[in-house]
């Protein structure tokens, strides 16, 4: 058996919340874990039943069809759904969460109600956006490095021609010419390769 203690203490560690709510266009509220508002600044107290806003009214405008369909879609194939999006937090701010919920159907098979979790994955977001943009600067700066390797070649070739036209005289420098030849194009194939796993 489970204690009240222990899930006081897990959900107070949750970093999102836990909900049943009504299968309606506000989702409207039963039952909510305070870490909505240790999350996202509401008191649970202020959704529960809509008392002063929804739940529906907190999803970001341009994230809202999808989750309404997203849950639709769950229910029409009784399973559950997995959907990310934007909550809109007390100040303001939107914040990436990630809700796994499903339908709770009653033994009529109604559905009676909606529940799952909604976890808040703002911190991964903001993670992955600034490796993104570091991938897009090295990009940027290996395009660059991959144009001077090219000029770098063309410079070696000038360089073994003239070396040859030198005859025995050039033969040493001609060596040297084909090594910065074959430096420059095993670069350029690595930082083309770089360019490609940063795109």
């Amino acid at each position: 058996m489970v204690s009240d203690t222990f899930q006081s203490s897990v959900l107070g560690r949750l970093n999102g919340f836990l909900y049943r709510c009504k299968a309606d266009n506000d989702y409207t509220m039963l039952n909510l874990t305070d870490g909505i508002e240790r999350c996202y600044g509401y008191p649970a107290g202020d959704i529960l039943g809509n008392k002063r806003r929804s739940y529906a009214s907190l999803i970001h405008p341009d994230d809202a069809k999808m989750v309404d369909q997203e849950v639709l879609g769950g229910l029409e194939k009784r399973r559950n759904w997995d959907v990310e999006y934007r909550l809109v937090a007390a100040d303001g701010s939107p914040k990436w969460v990630h809700e796994t919920g499903g339908g709770v159907w009653d033994e009529a098979g109604q559905l009676a109600f909606l529940e799952g979790a909604v976890l808040d994955i703002d911190g991964l977001y903001s993670r992955i956006n600034r490796r993104n943009d570091f991938l897009r600067s090295a990009a940027a700066q290996t395009e660059t490095m991959i144009e001077a390797l090219r000029y770098l070649k063309l410079l070696a070739l000038n360089a073994g021609i003239e070396a040859a036209r030198a005859g025995q005289t050039g033969a040493g420098f001609a060596v040297l010419a084909t090594e910065m030849r074959n430096l420059a194009q095993q670069t350029e194939t690595a930082a083309a390769e770089l360019k490609k796993s940063a795109a």
